[in-house]
């Protein structure tokens, strides 16, 4: 009956172990980098990154949290009318948008 009791014990453990390592990995979602490529934007809450060229990939990214400063150059600079921008841009995607942590101009 004991070893029976350790048995049990033992896989109970070796459960919630799986169990919280899993929890752990969906909770985490790494963040990756896009691009170089263009980057033109519509409004504050819509561009996209256009990589190639022609452009080949295309993410739709959602600037959002980045500092204001990178927020206004993209909205006033990196429109479809203007110069084209060139950056590359570290985030995590989600629902096919790529929530942009930070960007990094070329130009």
């Amino acid at each position: 009956m004991n070893a029976f009791r350790s048995a049990a014990w033992f896989g109970l453990m070796v459960g919630m172990w799986a169990g919280s390592a899993s929890a752990l990995a969906q909770a985490t979602t790494a963040a990756a980098s896009y691009g170089p490529g263009r980057i033109t934007c519509r409004s504050a809450t819509s561009c996209e990154l256009g990589v190639g060229a022609p452009a080949s990939l295309k993410y739709r990214i959602d600037p959002s949290a980045l500092p204001e400063t990178d927020k206004s150059r993209l909205t006033k600079q990196c429109t479809a009318k203007a110069t084209p921008c060139v950056a590359t841009v570290t985030g995590a995607e989600v629902n096919d948008v790529v929530k942009a942590a930070s960007i990094k101009f070329y130009n």
